[in-house]
């Protein structure tokens, strides 16, 4: 068989491999711990967002078994309160204890490079624009107001689910949080972070009787800047749409 030219990503896979026969990299600077939380100016808008609803709903199993990927939304609202109860699913703080907040996804090394965005069609009580989601106050804070949606389904290689939804999580990585205990394997967890949350983003959205489909395809540097990150330091890694179904 004839060999097959290695790629970029077949060289970053072995190149990041751990084995036994080599040292896994270097100690930890406890001097200099990256931040899990990216912080906003204070003299932002801010909402703040309810309490999450952590008893009652579907039964996981049926959520699970029900979970599809929809691509066409109707023009319906969604309320602050399922967008709220969305967040808190996907990235919100369950618990605290020991001086640690617990979130309701897994994080390789508890490091949390995930950052939420939320792009904002039509959400009641809500102007249409760019917020960020503030993990520890459980407060959205509004970046940019305006209609995005025809910006972002161009970005996303011409996705009109993008631009129909009722809104779009944007998720972006920090990279310098993975990196400070990882190193180059980084990568692969901020990936695997991105991979869960997407899930819960879906159980969260079927459990409301919402549609929602994550999106890989789409032009980082439009992305980048939609939300207004440069895309070095912090980059684009997922995208998902959510709305009532038509």
């Amino acid at each position: 068989m004839k060999d097959k030219k290695e790629g970029i990503g077949d060289l970053y896979h072995r190149e990041t491999k751990y084995r036994r026969d080599l040292p896994l990299g270097g100690g930890l600077d406890w001097s200099n711990p990256p931040s899990p939380c990216k912080e906003d100016p204070p003299t932002m808008k801010r909402f703040t967002l309810r309490s999450p609803a952590c008893q009652g709903g579907e039964p996981v199993w049926e959520v699970i078994s029900k979970r599809r990927s929809f691509r066409e939304f109707s023009p319906q609202t969604i309320r602050l309160g399922e967008l709220s109860q969305l967040l808190w699913a996907t990235q919100g703080v369950t618990a605290r204890a020991w001086g640690h907040d617990f979130r309701a996804v897994p994080s390789a090394g508890a490091l949390y490079p995930i950052e939420t965005y939320v792009l904002v069609n039509r959400v009641d009580d809500l102007l249409p624009g760019i917020y960020h989601y503030d993990v520890q106050r459980a407060e959205l804070v509004l970046l940019k107001e305006g209609s995005f949606g025809r910006e972002i389904a161009r970005a996303g290689l011409g996705q009109e689910l993008l631009g129909d939804a009722a809104s779009v999580f944007i998720w972006t990585a920090i990279v310098a949080r993975s990196k400070w205990k990882y190193r180059q394997r980084a990568y692969r967890y901020i990936y695997m972070d991105a991979g869960h949350i997407g899930q819960n983003l879906y159980l969260a959205a079927t459990g409301l009787n919402l549609g929602c489909c994550t999106v890989g395809a789409f032009f980082d540097e439009e992305v980048d800047h939609i939300i207004g990150v440069d895309g070095v330091e912090e980059i684009s890694v997922y995208l998902g749409a959510v709305g009532h179904l038509s």
